[in-house]
C-alpha cells in the first residue's frame, strides 16, 4: 500500500534538490493568471522604459504577475543586493502591485493564459519551462538582449524560439529586425507587430520647461551632452569617443561650451585633462535626477555606431537617453547609419548626422551661428517625440495584442 505520507516527503526532497542546484523550479499550479510577465531587469529606476511598460501591463492585467531577476544588474554596474531597495521603493510607490510580484527563486507558479518578456535572451531562457507547461508566450524583440544580426548564436535562438508551437506574436521596434526576420524565414509576416520606438515614463511627456533656458536665450553657455552606457573601451559604439573629439574641437574655438557626460565614462576612459575645465561626469542617473540635468542641457548628441560592438549588433533609433532628452526639450543630433529613422523629419525635428566629429564639428558651429534654430528645432522635436511616445501610440496596441490572446 503507498504511504502518502513517505510519498509527500520523498517529492519535497526531490524538489528540494531541485531548487538548490537551479535556484528556482517552476510548476504549473492550480490558480491560472492571465499574464505572467518575466524580467531581468526591473525594476531598476536606471531602466524607466521597464518600469513604464511592465507596470502598464500589470495594471492592465487585473490576473497578473511578474517573475524578477536580477541576474542582469551587473550590465548597469549594479549590485544584486541593489534589487532589494529598488523592490522597496517601487512597491512603496505601488503598494497594490506587492501580491503581484515573484521572485526567481524556489518555487514559482507559472501557469497562465499567456506569458510576455523583452529581448530574445529571455523568452529563450524560459522557453522550456513554457513548452514543459504548454503555455503560449509572446515578446519583444528589441535590439540588444542577446539579439544581433547575422549571428550564428541569436540566429538558433530565433529559429528555437519562432519556430515553437507555443509562439504567438513577436513585437520589434525597428524596421530592420522586422526585415531580418522575414529575410532569413524565422517567422511569417502575421505573426510580426511592428510597432515603432519603445516605451517611456509619461511623466517625460509633461514635463513644465517654463523655467528652462537655452543658450542665447536666458543663458550665456551652450550646454551639450553625451548620455549612454558603457559596453566597451572608450565606447565606441554609441560614439563616445566621437564626442570627446567634437569637445575638443569645439573648446578651442567656443570658450563658451559645455560639455556634459551622463553614464559610467568619466576622465579616464579617454584624455579629457585639456578640457577638463569645460566638461562635467555625472555617472549614472535615475530617472528624475537625468530630466533635472536635462533640463540645464542645450543639445544631446548621439553617434552611435552598429556593429561596433560585435558583429551584428545595433542600437535601436533612437536611443531612449535621447528620447528623454528631447522630452526635456533638448534639441537631437544622431547618427542613423542603418537608416531606421521612418518617423521624424530631419532638420526640423532633429538632426541625422555622421558619426563622424568633422562633419558634427561643422553641423555645430553652423548652430552656434544660429542660436535660435536649436530652440526650433528642440520644440518641434518635443512635439512630435510626445507624440511618436505616447502610450496611446506606444502601450495601447501592445495591449490588445496581449488580450487578444487572453480572452
Amino acid at each position: 500500500m503507498f504511504n502518502v505520507e513517505k510519498g509527500c516527503k520523498r517529492a519535497f526532497f526531490i524538489l528540494q534538490k531541485i531548487i538548490k542546484r537551479k535556484d528556482y523550479y517552476y510548476f504549473k499550479g492550480l490558480k491560472k493568471n492571465d499574464l505572467i510577465i518575466y524580467d531581468d531587469i526591473f525594476p531598476h529606476p536606471v531602466s524607466g522604459f521597464r518600469l513604464e511598460e511592465l507596470t502598464v501591463l500589470l495594471t492592465e492585467f487585473e490576473k497578473s504577475k511578474i517573475i524578477i531577476s536580477s541576474k542582469s544588474y551587473s550590465v548597469l554596474k549594479s549590485s544584486i543586493s541593489d534589487n532589494k531597495k529598488h523592490i522597496e521603493t517601487f512597491v512603496h510607490s505601488n503598494k497594490d502591485f506587492k501580491r503581484k510580484l515573484l521572485f526567481r527563486k524556489g518555487l514559482i507558479n507559472i501557469n497562465a493564459k499567456l506569458f510576455y518578456c523583452i529581448f530574445i535572451n529571455n523568452i529563450y531562457e524560459n522557453l522550456y519551462w513554457l513548452e514543459k507547461y504548454n503555455i503560449p508566450f509572446v515578446f519583444t524583440l528589441y535590439p540588444g538582449g542577446g539579439f544581433q544580426m547575422n549571428d550564428e548564436l541569436t540566429n538558433s535562438k530565433l529559429k528555437r524560439v519562432l519556430s515553437s508551437t507555443l509562439f504567438r506574436k513577436v513585437i520589434v521596434t525597428q524596421s530592420i529586425t522586422r526585415d531580418y526576420l522575414l529575410k532569413n524565414d524565422f517567422c511569417n509576416q502575421d505573426k510580426i507587430e511592428f510597432i515603432f520606438g519603445c516605451v517611456v515614463p509619461q511623466n517625460s511627456l509633461i514635463k513644465n520647461l517654463a523655467s528652462k533656458k537655452y543658450y542665447s536665450q536666458g543663458k550665456s553657455t551652450l550646454d551639450i551632452c553625451f548620455c549612454a552606457a558603457k559596453y566597451m573601451p572608450k565606447g565606441i559604439d554609441k560614439g563616445y569617443d566621437v564626442f570627446i573629439e567634437v569637445a575638443h574641437a569645439l573648446s578651442k574655438k567656443c570658450d563658451f561650451v559645455q560639455f556634459h557626460v551622463i553614464g559610467d565614462f568619466d576622465q579616464n576612459d579617454i584624455d579629457v585633462s585639456e578640457i577638463k575645465e569645460n566638461i562635467t561626469f555625472y555617472g549614472y542617473q535615475n530617472f528624475d535626477e537625468l530630466g533635472r540635468t536635462f533640463q540645464k542641457i542645450d543639445i544631446i548628441i548621439s553617434p552611435n555606431k552598429p556593429f561596433a560592438l560585435d558583429v551584428g549588433s545595433f542600437d535601436g533609433f533612437p536611443l531612449g537617453t535621447v528620447v528623454e532628452a528631447a522630452l526635456n526639450g533638448v534639441m537631437v543630433l544622431l547618427s542613423d547609419e542603418l537608416h531606421q529613422n521612418t518617423t521624424f523629419v530631419n532638420n526640423d525635428q532633429l538632426v541625422i548626422i555622421k558619426s563622424d566629429s568633422k562633419s558634427i564639428e561643422n553641423v555645430m558651429l553652423t548652430l552656434i551661428e544660429n542660436p535660435n534654430k536649436i530652440i526650433e528645432i528642440a520644440i518641434n522635436g518635443r512635439i512630435k517625440f510626445q507624440e511618436v511616445y505616447s502610450n496611446k501610440v506606444q502601450m495601447k496596441p501592445r495591449i490588445e495584442l496581449l488580450k487578444q490572446y487572453i480572452n
